[in-house]
């Protein structure tokens, strides 16, 4: 078990250390590409920070063969995302909301209805009609309809910023090596992902923990650490819509994952997947209204001393969220 968990440390350390080249390279790709900071994290770096989501889900629906693993990192990512929207608006000076554009506020919305869509397609996948299309539930396909004209809409509101001039700082960086470093910090997320299902399994076995609650926290946990790392090191490079973009996109991108999943999966990966992934979604989708009423309604100052109104509800919720899974997988 020891060395578990010392495996689960080290592609932790991993993932982490490479998620904090992102952030620099993204922001270089960006300038060179014509791109705003806004766009690149909602687009680029979250597509770039969800592939450990991305290459989990694969290797614990098609390796491992858990969909509670997979289901559960989705959705246990996204509720680490509204902490990291929490940690990222606790850590600036001021209400960073005021520093968010409307976009971040639209890729919020789109990901409530993506999430809504998942936890609507466990229900009626589970309880009432697993409908399948060559082997993939039907609900799977929709949710990947959805993202992809969500990416679409995401980039037609953002295109008019992202053809304004900005002040060119990277110009002595070659755009090979850019793309190159960009590459292959990426490489060694997808790496380090690929292992990470087997060692959470192996550990909710020997610590008797239920699937869920792994998926959920702790591979959620280690699989969203890249968003909270490039986030925080956007927010330093002064980039806030950057930053608080990475965690909306990426809320969007991993539902979309469900269908990857899906095909990988024996199955319908939905239908499969325990009723206890309800009640993450309906968490989820607390944690993101309470995010988005944030933005929607900025503050000039901090409404509890050194912490906003909104990031404080978010850290309750997941707390209470991380204590209710718990019991339900221990039960």
């Amino acid at each position: 078990m020891l060395f578990l968990w010392l495996e689960f440390c080290l592609l932790l350390a991993v993932i982490i250390i490479a998620g904090s080249r992102l952030a620099r390279y993204g922001d270089i790709l960006g300038e060179k590409l014509g791109l705003t900071g806004s766009w690149i994290g909602l687009v680029l770096l979250s597509a770039v920070t969800s592939l450990p989501e991305l290459f989990a889900g694969i290797s614990a629906s098609a390796i491992v063969k858990q969909p509670d693993l997979a289901i559960g990192n989705l959705f246990g990512a996204n509720i680490m995302n509204m902490v990291g929207v929490a940690v990222v608006s606790t850590m600036y000076r001021g209400a960073i909301s005021t520093r968010a554009g409307k976009v971040q506020a639209l890729s919020a919305a789109l990901g409530m209805v993506a999430v809504a869509l998942a936890g609507l397609g466990i229900f009626v996948s589970r309880e009432l009609l697993p409908v399948s299309l060559f082997d993939t539930g039907i609900f799977s396909i929709a949710i990947f309809v959805f993202y992809l004209a969500a990416q679409r809409i995401i980039y037609h509101h953002e295109y008019s910023e992202a053809q304004q001039a900005e002040e060119r700082k990277h110009l002595k960086h070659r755009t090979s090596t850019v793309v190159l470093n960009f590459s292959t910090a990426a490489v060694f997320i997808i790496a380090a992902s690929i292992f990470l299902p087997s060692v959470a399994d192996g550990i909710a076995t020997g610590m008797g923990w239920g699937r869920s609650f792994v998926g959920s926290i702790l591979m959620a946990l280690a699989t969203t650490m890249p968003e909270l790392v490039v986030s925080v090191s956007a927010l330093r490079l002064g980039l806030p819509g950057m930053a608080l973009g990475n965690f909306y996109g990426s809320t969007v991108f991993n539902m979309g994952i469900i269908f990857v999943d899906d095909i990988f999966y024996p199955g319908s990966i939905l239908a499969s997947a325990s009723r206890s992934h309800l009640f993450t979604a309906t968490l989820c989708l607390c944690m993101m209204a309470v995010s988005l009423v944030g933005l929607l309604f900025p503050t000039k100052s901090k409404g509890l001393r050194f912490i906003g109104w909104d990031a404080f509800i978010v850290f309750v919720l997941y707390f209470f969220g991380a204590f209710v899974l718990f019991r339900l997988g221990s039960g």
